[in-house]
């Protein structure tokens, strides 16, 4: 980009609980009972009978957009809106989005007005419907509104719409580019640089020629120092397209010289074979909701790299795209997943809900894909693909992934892992196991089911992509393990994971979860959800993070901090 406009600030915002607003065309001006907000935050920290409000409101925002020289296309960007917006500038409709999680953009160059107030109006309306992705019923907080940052940026007439660096350890890189708006025969450009932030040398420097719409550069970086859970070092890349000379955008990013493969089983990283051992987290914090902040996300993953963890499941969506650049920093790696959550034969027989996960799948893949930490895509998390009508729709899914990027495993959370019809598809299996907790039975009750799943997938790895007990904070019980005991969620999580570490075939495990969070009061809200487990939650919480809501340990954390050593000795 050539100029970037922070719209972080305070904007009106007005709820809209009878849908009147566009009848009265609220798009073109601001509503004389509009009150300010700050952008970004979730709304239900607003007032209190917003607390668990679902359903539409509007965002409004004024402002002066001074006139550029080289600038010649005006974009407007959100890194989340939850969960369908439709965005108007100046009473025009410029574009809608649906999706709560993954960042869009919309181009807004032939509405705004340079040098004169501009009307940004935004509708947006974070019901949940049972044909929604992620599908109303799921166990966590339904927080409405622009949550994440929102800017307007500005590119020249030919910009760079993606790029994808795929790097190897030794150095060598390749870096794919698409121009939008790329006219053949006109003098365009790529001058790409890379540089080691410790000793601000220019490790490559070099200028290509871009010769169509999509184009491949391969350098090579000598000397190169990998990236690795020891020595998270990146360096920091950079690309200036230039049309007859003149610059028209630029692009920057920090990245790790990494590459993941599997080889006897194993996942290597590097060509060596990594154990994992972490947490679940979903984006959840005291006062704040789903809104980041950056010194809290980089203190969570200061208490898991304390905690002897190396692994995160970002659950169960994309997160904001700087937590992953934390995670990278830190050296951890990640699993990144996509919303198709609970999905059962009616989601995957209608054909708007399959679209909508084909378009936020490709909507993660180009805004996260050069995030260094990310090593698995997990494209769904407890569906019922134990039946023949998700097949053909899973295996293409799969395709879709592996075209968009070819250089990470693929995995799903199941539940249904002895009879998924679809794990052979997946590059790793990937096994929810909640023995103990949810089914009654022993934590060793399971083991010779997983078993019969390694042997049906012998050439596959096997992690535990989640399990946990809930232990309520400050809740001890010395003379017996009661149920909610933090005694008793310790006992139960260094019990699962020596029992995990004992199998050569499993890899890795995820523990549920890294912090308490809240759940949907869906009594509350008068749903049909009477007969179901998660409206017994104790104070709309699920309690099985191995730290509380404000970051403070139980007992668990200080278990497992000493029982994950253990995976070490797996590589002994």
């Amino acid at each position: 980009m050539i100029r970037s406009i922070s719209l972080n600030s305070y904007w009106k915002f007005v709820i809209d609980k009878n849908d009147e607003g566009n009848s009265n065309k609220w798009f073109d001006h601001i509503p004389d009972n509009a009150e300010d907000i700050w952008v970004p935050s979730c709304w239900n920290d607003l007032r209190e009978e917003l607390t668990y409000y679902e359903g539409i409101a509007w965002y409004y925002k004024e402002l002066v957009i001074e006139k550029h020289e080289d600038v010649k296309r005006n974009v407007l960007f959100f890194y989340g809106v939850n969960y369908k917006c439709d965005v108007w500038v100046n009473g025009k409709l410029a574009g809608s989005h649906v999706g709560g999680f993954t960042p869009f953009e919309i181009d807004v160059t032939d509405l705004i007005e340079y040098d004169a107030k501009n009307l940004i109006a935004v509708r947006v309306d974070n019901t949940a419907t049972k044909f929604t992705v992620p599908p109303q019923g799921v166990d966590w907080f339904n927080y409405g509104g622009i949550y994440r940052d929102v800017c307007l940026y500005g590119t020249g007439e030919t910009w760079l719409d993606d790029v994808a660096v795929i790097t190897k350890p030794d150095g060598h890189v390749k870096i794919k580019t698409e121009i939008g708006n790329f006219i053949p025969g006109e003098a365009c450009e790529a001058d790409i640089c890379v540089i080691n932030p410790e000793t601000h040398q220019t490790v490559y420097s070099g200028s290509h020629a871009v010769s169509s719409k999509n184009n491949v550069f391969e350098l090579y970086i000598k000397d190169a120092r990998p990236w690795s859970l020891e020595d998270p070092f990146m360096y920091k890349f950079s690309i200036t397209l230039r049309k007859n000379k003149r610059m028209v955008d630029t692009w920057k990013h920090k990245i790790g010289l990494r590459e993941f493969s599997i080889k006897d089983r194993k996942i290597l990283l590097n060509g060596k074979p990594v154990m994992l051992r972490g947490y679940s987290k979903h984006e959840e914090y005291p006062m704040l909701g789903r809104t980041f902040c950056y010194d809290i996300v980089r203190k969570d993953y200061e208490i898991c790299k304390q905690g002897n963890a190396n692994f995160v499941r970002m659950c169960h969506y994309p997160h904001h795209p700087k937590e992953y650049e934390i995670a990278s920093e830190m050296g951890f790696l990640v699993i990144a997943e996509v919303p198709n959550v609970n999905f059962i034969k009616a989601h995957f027989e209608n054909e708007d809900v399959c679209q909508n996960a084909v378009n936020q799948l490709k909507e993660m893949m180009k805004y996260y894909r050069n995030e260094t930490c990310i090593a698995f895509w997990s494209l769904f998390i407890e569906c019922t693909t134990d039946e023949e009508i998700s097949v053909d729709f899973v295996s293409n899914y799969i395709k879709l992934a592996k075209e968009l990027d070819p250089t990470r495993f693929t995995i799903h959370a199941s539940i249904t892992p002895l009879d998924d019809k679809t794990y052979q598809f997946f590059d790793v299996v990937g096994v929810n196991y909640w023995k103990g907790w949810y089914y009654g039975d022993t934590i060793e009750s399971g083991s010779s089911l997983l078993d019969r799943i390694a042997a049906k997938y012998p050439d596959k790895p096997i992690i535990m992509t989640s399990g946990g007990w809930e232990g309520i904070p400050n809740f001890h019980s010395y003379r017996a393990l009661s149920h909610w005991s933090e005694e008793l969620q310790a006992e139960y999580l260094d019990k699962l994971t020596r029992m995990y570490k004992s199998k050569d075939y499993i890899v890795g495990e995820i523990i549920w979860t890294f912090n308490d969070f809240k759940v949907q009061p869906w009594l509350e809200q008068g749903k049909d959800y009477t007969k179901t487990w998660w409206t017994l939650r104790p104070m709309n919480m699920n309690f099985k993070g191995v730290v509380d809501l404000y970051r403070r340990p139980k007992l668990s954390y200080y278990r497992l901090a000493e029982t994950f050593k253990l995976w070490d000795e797996k590589l002994k």
